[in-house]
């Protein structure tokens, strides 16, 4: 189990880095061809309209930065599951001057299988999600958190 986690937690530090750069043909590459995400709402979506949603938020923010904390892991064979919680922070800025930060909070399960002997996500499903508003700043250049 201990390399499962450990080849999970490359492919977590591949998608965070990804996430960061705004590479989304490698973000969507850690997916599963056919990922179902269900949302906080319960709304099921694929793996394109994730990524395109990601894509429009990269649009509208800055400082994007993501950590995330594994709860629990499960595996079966190929398949794996784990509890995670994910907290990402992003910024926006307003009229040159004015910046403002938030921070996302998101535990879902996170279903994965290896695929060509890679594991991929098939699946995840929000659990809780939660935004946090961080601080705000005025002046020509954002401060970082």
């Amino acid at each position: 189990m201990d390399s499962v986690a450990a080849e999970l937690d490359a492919m977590h530090d591949m998608s965070k880095t990804a996430f960061e750069r705004g590479d989304f043909a490698a973000y969507r590459d850690v997916f599963a061809p056919d990922l179902k995400y269900r949302r906080a709402d319960g709304r099921v979506v694929g793996r394109d309209d994730l990524v395109r949603d990601v894509r429009t938020q990269f649009g509208r923010h800055r400082l994007k930065r993501s950590a995330l904390v594994r709860e629990t892991l499960d595996v079966d064979g190929d398949r794996a599951t784990e509890v995670v919680t994910r907290t990402v922070t992003a910024g926006a800025t307003a009229f040159l001057v004015v910046h403002r930060t938030w921070e996302y909070v998101v535990k879902g399960r996170y279903t994965w299988r290896k695929l060509e002997g890679r594991w991929r996500i098939e699946e995840i499903d929000v659990l809780e999600q939660r935004v946090r508003p961080g601080r705000c700043s005025f002046g020509f250049r954002a401060r970082s958190q």
